[in-house]
């Protein structure tokens, strides 16, 4: 049986989510992500730099396989309904299949400048946002979905998720965030439906 190695910069990234859960990323060294990873120095700098940079990176990729996830739930959706409840679908199943991800995601936004890479998580949030709303808007304009200032709907949407989620993640609530799923999705459609 042959085994698929991942290619070396998600071997360090996978190494330094590990390593961040375990000490903080304030405690973690370059060399403590190196030793996990089993990379020489030559390919974590080549990759990245830094440490602030791997933080950066891995704070991008994580947003990424978000995104990613949540645009294959939304181009299933045919209705307003299925639309809203996908996109909620996808934030509680990537937190749920993701914690320590969500965890770095949800508290460590400082990376980004840090390590350089604000703008690029910027602009990647503005393609996506800008795409998620192309999708809704004939649902809008057909009065399937509240004319409400378009800004407010992630936040409606996946809002209460989101709240929860950081309860689940902090320890604070016990049930896994998944656990809540359908109710969260129908509390989202409740809120944005006409």
């Amino acid at each position: 049986m042959t085994t698929i190695r991942k290619n070396r910069k998600q071997e360090i990234l996978d190494a330094a989510l590990a390593c961040f859960t375990e000490s903080g990323i304030e405690a973690t060294t370059v060399d403590m992500i190196r030793e996990r990873s089993q990379a020489s120095v030559g390919s974590m700098y080549h990759h990245f730099g830094s440490k602030e940079a791997i933080a950066a990176s891995l704070y991008i990729e994580a947003l990424a396989e978000h995104h990613e996830y949540q645009q294959s739930l939304l181009a299933k959706a045919r209705t307003a309904e299925e639309g809203v409840k996908a996109i909620t679908y996808a934030y509680i199943d990537w937190v749920s299949a993701n914690p320590e991800k969500a965890r770095f995601v949800l508290y460590n936004r400082s990376v980004l400048a840090k390590g350089g890479k604000a703008d690029e998580l910027k602009e990647r949030t503005r393609k996506h946002y800008t795409e998620v709303l192309a999708w809704f808007q004939p649902h809008v304009e057909r009065g399937a979905l509240k004319k409400i200032p378009p800004e407010l709907y992630a936040s409606l949407i996946t809002g209460p998720a989101h709240d929860y989620a950081r309860l689940w993640l902090s320890g604070r609530a016990k049930t896994d965030i998944k656990g809540y799923r359908e109710i969260f999705a129908e509390a989202a459609w409740n809120s944005v439906r006409p």
